[in-house]
């Protein structure tokens, strides 16, 4: 009998041991961080997922399309700052815009009329407190003459609508058009020009009420000048 107890006791503390060993917590986790393989997907960095092109490198900037060319996003930018100065009145910060010696034209209509469109130079830029009428051209379908001082001319055929707000803004080409025709391109040739568009506010009148606001800009060295503003709408 005695020869049975040293063997029990052996037994008894291989148990004990075993015991303490697995070392576990209340929810059966083990105490010990948890780590991936080095073959796992989870435990692995992200991975570039490579292109047909074994030489491509991922890039920050779009390609321009084939039809846009590289100097489109300048006369853009300067489309912009230009109607946000027409939106605000600023006519201060307007004629920096304007190149000195060929001044701004102003046309009611799409139709370029270098005959009656008055063109000005900066240092002769007029205000909003002039109250001399001067001629503007002809309105369209009765031929009579366009007398409005600066004020009213502004009102009626340059920022007639939000067009900072504009849902469409096309630049070297026109959405809005009617029975005048757009001669920009042989008015003012190597210009490039930025049109701000609404396609209309009357569902019954089908369109017919459209408005836009052109910009347009010709090249000086390495930038551009505002060199035309002009007023869309239908025309008879």
């Amino acid at each position: 009998m005695r020869s049975k107890y040293p063997l029990l006791a052996a037994v008894l503390l291989a148990v004990l041991l075993a015991g303490c060993g697995a070392n576990t917590n209340k929810n059966g986790a083990t105490d010990a961080p948890i780590t991936f393989p080095p073959t796992s997907s989870l435990g692995s960095e992200p991975t570039m997922i490579a292109s047909g092109d074994p030489s491509a490198e991922p890039s920050g900037e779009t390609p321009p399309s084939d039809n846009e060319q590289p100097s489109d996003a300048r006369v853009k930018e300067l489309a912009f700052e230009t109607v946000g100065y027409l939106r605000e009145r600023d006519l201060g910060s307007l004629i920096t815009l304007i190149d000195p010696d060929k001044g701004v034209r102003f046309s009611p209509y799409p139709y370029v009329n270098v005959d009656t469109d008055l063109v000005f130079k900066p240092d002769e830029f007029p205000t909003f407190k002039d109250t001399n009428k001067l001629k503007w051209g002809e309105a369209d379908g009765s031929g009579d003459p366009i007398e409005l001082t600066f004020r009213d001319y502004y009102e009626q055929f340059v920022y007639t609508k939000d067009f900072a707000d504009a849902p469409q803004v096309n630049v070297n080409r026109i959405a809005g058009t009617g029975n005048a025709l757009f001669n920009v391109p042989e008015v003012y040739p190597g210009a490039s020009y930025v049109e701000f568009y609404f396609p209309g506010f009357d569902k019954e009148l089908d369109g017919m009420d459209w408005q836009s606001l052109v910009l347009v800009f010709t090249p000086d060295e390495d930038d551009w000048r505002l060199a035309g503003i002009v007023h869309g709408q239908w025309t008879i």
